[in-house]
């Protein structure tokens, strides 16, 4: 009767997507438990045709499972209808068989988004992808915030809390010379959106738990990773919920008797979006152009949701390392290294963080604070390379030595096997061990 979860060790965009849909298939219930629609998985099929998610689960391409959208996701009904629209569109069922959304989650309304907007037009912006999710949350805090409960429950109570929300950001709006925004016609419409869903929102924590005590298996699916932990990551560069293990019992409403085995996802050629430190970023811009390449494949480094295209640097073992102490220790978890067909883009040596030099002291364990990420010095280690294209390769005795080497280095470092190793973009392109 387990939960199982997958998580991103790094800066987010690791590929958890590829590895719950591969996953699925072993899973009768695949679970959201964090964040909003400013995260995004791309899941490419086996007849390569692409899945772009940001809000419902990556599960969803398989008949048998039941995806569901827990209380500890913020929901924005209009972005989620287009993404319903834009999977029905490739012949791929969604449905109140197989998509449920809490009742109990958050919904971001469109006067959040228009206080995104507002305050990455002032001198206080944070990189934000403007999706609402930082105000929403701020609200759900305050416990002044809409649950789906009141789409099915109190819809005309919707209608007026969102237009008073706009009607009251009017004048800050003109004062930053933002487009004026129509308050009836935004609310109006907001709320016959969000009708469209009401089919799809229930118990989904008691439907979970019942289901789980049938024997049921459940994947729980984060978004975003480590580093973007409200309360974990580098604080205040980081979202507004929980993406560590901590986070799925509550973003499900699940006992954490419950979880038995949690995958963390890692790739070799770790990239972050927007702000904050980056111990082993790469400023090369030689390096950076081999490693991007061909900007308009699937597996590209830009984001998802926003398009931007990603910072990218080297491996980094000690930021893995305290990752891996706050999700699980080595008994409950394993790793998945996606993007080793991109390693050998480094060139002839790559180089791999072991440790930080911060102060005149050696750290083998990341600190936790921002300002200390910003003063750390990287220590490298530098791997063989390998020349073979590996993409093919499903077998590990098969890859180059230099290849198996740089997976085992990993393990010895981090004390922790790892299961599945990404080779391409597509679900058939894994290593599994």
């Amino acid at each position: 009767m387990p939960v199982n979860v997958i998580l991103g060790l790094q800066r987010g965009d690791e590929g958890k997507g590829r590895f719950v849909d591969m996953l699925s298939h072993e899973h009768d219930i695949v679970a959201r438990f964090n964040g909003g629609n400013n995260a995004g998985h791309t899941v490419v099929l086996p007849d390569e045709r692409e899945l772009a998610l940001h809000l419902v689960p990556s599960g969803i391409a398989h008949e048998h499972a039941t995806n569901v959208i827990g209380n500890g996701t913020l929901v924005n009904p209009v972005k989620l209808l287009d993404e319903i629209d834009n999977i029905t569109s490739k012949d791929i069922e969604v449905s109140e068989r197989n998509l449920k959304i809490s009742s109990y989650a958050h919904l971001i309304l469109p006067h959040h988004i228009s206080k995104d907007e507002i305050r990455e037009a002032g001198d206080r912006q944070q990189g934000s992808t403007k999706s609402g999710i930082a105000q929403v949350s701020s609200d759900k805090s305050l416990r002044i915030g809409a649950r789906a409960e009141i789409i099915n429950h109190d819809p005309d109570g919707l209608l007026q809390m969102v237009y008073a929300g706009l009607y009251s950001q009017r004048k800050i709006r003109a004062s930053l010379d933002l487009p004026p925004i129509n308050e009836c016609e935004v609310a109006e419409d907001y709320v016959a959106a969000a009708k469209k869903i009401g089919s799809y929102i229930s118990d989904t924590v008691l439907f979970m738990n019942q289901e789980l005590a049938r024997g049921k298996r459940v994947l729980a699916e984060g978004a975003q990773a480590f580093l973007l932990d409200i309360d974990h990551g580098m604080y205040p560069y980081t979202t507004s919920s929980s993406t560590t293990a901590g986070g799925v019992c509550t973003g499900l409403g699940v006992s954490p008797t419950y979880v038995e085995h949690i995958t963390g996802i890692a790739k070799g050629v770790q990239s972050h979006v927007g702000g904050g430190p980056f111990v082993t970023e790469i400023h090369d811009q030689d390096m950076l152009h081999r490693l991007h390449g061909d900007m308009t494949t699937v597996d590209a480094e830009k984001g998802t949701t926003t398009g931007r295209v990603r910072r990218l640097g080297f491996l980094d073992i000690p930021q893995i390392k305290r990752a891996q102490m706050i999700n699980g220790g080595s008994g409950s978890q394993d790793m998945a290294l996606s993007k080793l067909d991109w390693v050998q883009r480094f060139g002839d040596d790559i180089p791999v963080c072991v440790a930080y030099e911060l102060h005149g002291r050696t750290l083998d364990i990341a600190p936790g604070a921002s300002y200390e990420l910003e003063q750390a010095r990287p220590i490298y280690e530098l791997m063989p390379a390998w020349s073979e294209d590996i993409q093919g390769i499903r077998d590990f005795n098969d890859l180059p030595a230099n290849a198996q080497q740089y997976v085992t280095f990993i393990e010895e470092q981090t004390n922790i096997p790892i299961r599945m190793i990404g080779v391409g973009p597509n679900r058939d392109q894994v290593i599994i061990r």
